[in-house]
């Protein structure tokens, strides 16, 4: 059974309530520059909007300027007005801070006496190196697997192994598997029983096929080496009426019939690196109610995907604490809110700083097709067109017939519509729309904030003590905070 629901009195969960509910007064007043969509720029005129302060120093100011404005460069010697200043201050003192090679960005929950739970120390040390120390062999684990890849498996396939160790767990559940790396990582170099559970076969039948060559070369240096393959299930994990025994069961027959694991080891650690929207939830409702999970360790992404519904609805992706769930005055998110909270505000304010931002000339693009559209036909609105990269310079000609060439060709833009002076007009504002962008990403982490911390407190309420912590580059991995919770003895066996 699930553990009661409880309110923690402890420094790092009352700073989370109240870090929460600040970010919502904020939100209040400066959430619609979130909930905007930049397609509508020139049709709702974003930019009036504005605080007239804001207008006008912000019309004079360069991209580059402004990207060294937000990121806290002190050479900017421009007198801004004060509620921006104020803005960026307070944004920046709520957000969970991204900076992974700080261990005083660590979030943990003291809940509980240390004596029940000692995993405090040994998650922030992940000394585990698994079996293979040498480079040649190191290497093996990293063929197929791209460099931001490679930099979240090497964090958090170190920090399971510990994990598992010290929950005496012997074995994982990897949930949206993909092709298999990370549970490759925790079978072949931390000798680890791996369930990984994907929905898409064609990827499980890939991750079977890497799994044989990786072993086939490691063989070559470690003829006894004492590997139990990954198991690969190709299903989808859902959660419908928040039942999930009979998943429970079929991970269980798994490691019993593949692995000859007995019941007294049929304990498990879930791991999830990225899990897409909902599926975050689901593993955490996985995690608190069934006794058989000894811990978890997931990194979030996607969180435009999550399902907002009414809080009472068990199949709810947010918010999932009783705390917000209460907080009824302040606790919606938008669709749009949520999705610009995807994006990473170091590679934004880089590409500013260093004058590298003319391929940001597409948003002014869209927006600028997006008049044309809805003045043919109101209900050509925000229709999907296809996504168009700017590598190199292309006028904004080439840019619709790009992005409408699946529509028909009655509804395509006409020559007429691509020469307006006022499209011109529209195009010569795109810096502007670089600006709103970046005015959106300054305070877009404090979204992400709010998901996390919301995960945070449930686990929490749930007696389950949890630690949220950067672990990746964020300029690799912009979803970087890793989320983890480890059952003392006592809990994963009653």
């Amino acid at each position: 059974m699930a553990a009661p629901v409880v309110t923690c009195t402890c420094r790092t969960c009352l700073k989370a309530r109240v870090t929460l509910e600040r970010i919502f007064n904020v939100l209040d007043t400066y959430g619609w520059l979130l909930d905007s969509y930049v397609v509508d720029f020139f049709q709702e005129q974003l930019w009036k909007k504005l605080p007239n302060s804001w207008k006008t120093t912000l019309q004079t100011v360069s991209p580059d300027e402004f990207g060294k404005w937000l990121a806290g460069d002190i050479s900017c010697s421009r007198v801004w007005p004060l509620s921006l200043l104020t803005l960026r201050q307070i944004a920046k003192n709520l957000q969970l801070n991204r900076d992974y090679q700080n261990d005083e960005n660590v979030w943990r929950c003291n809940g509980r006496k240390k004596s029940e739970n000692n995993s405090e120390n040994f998650v922030l040390e992940c000394k585990n190196e698994g079996l293979h120390d040498s480079r040649k062999k190191h290497n093996l684990f990293l063929k197929h697997v791209k460099i931001k890849k490679r930099h979240e498996i090497q964090q958090i396939a170190r920090v399971c192994a510990d994990c598992a160790q010290e929950s005496n767990a012997e074995c994982i559940v990897d949930v949206g598997a993909g092709v298999g790396h990370l549970a490759r990582s925790l079978a072949f170099k931390y000798v680890l029983h791996v369930i990984c559970i994907e929905q898409d076969a064609l990827l499980s039948q890939q991750a079977r096929k890497w799994d044989k060559e990786l072993l086939v070369s490691l063989s070559k240096y470690l003829p006894d080496l004492p590997v139990n393959m990954p198991q690969h299930i190709s299903i989808k994990l859902e959660d419908i009426d928040s039942d999930l025994s009979e998943t429970i069961k079929d991970i269980r027959r798994t490691f019993s019939d593949n692995f000859h694991l007995n019941k007294k080891k049929s304990g498990f650690g879930i791991v999830g690196l990225h899990p897409c929207g909902d599926l975050a939830a689901t593993l955490l409702r996985l995690y608190t109610s069934q006794c058989e999970t000894r811990f978890i360790c997931i990194v979030g992404c996607c969180y435009m995907k999550l399902t907002l519904k009414n809080p009472a609805d068990v199949s709810n992706g947010y918010p999932l604490s009783k705390y917000l769930s209460s907080f009824t005055k302040h606790k919606k998110l938008s669709y749009t809110a949520l999705e610009v909270a995807c994006h990473a505000i170091e590679s934004y304010c880089d590409k500013l700083k260093t004058g590298n931002y003319e391929d940001l000339i597409v948003h002014a693009y869209r927006a600028a097709l997006e008049t044309i559209l809805v003045k043919q036909n109101s209900q050509l609105r925000h229709t999907q067109v296809r996504n168009v990269k700017v590598t190199k310079p292309i006028s904004f000609e080439q840019y619709c017939m790009a992005a409408t060439a699946d529509f028909e060709p009655n509804l395509r833009p006409k020559d007429s519509d691509l020469q307006n002076p006022q499209i011109k007009c529209y195009l010569n504002q795109w810096r502007q729309i670089v600006i709103f962008g970046a005015l959106r990403t300054m305070i877009a982490p404090l979204v992400e904030t709010v998901v996390l911390l919301d995960r945070f407190l449930y686990l929490s309420e749930n007696n389950l003590t949890p630690i949220l912590k950067p672990v990746f580059n964020p300029r690799l991995s912009p979803r970087n905070f890793l989320l983890l919770s480890m059952k003392n003895t006592k809990q994963s066996r009653s």
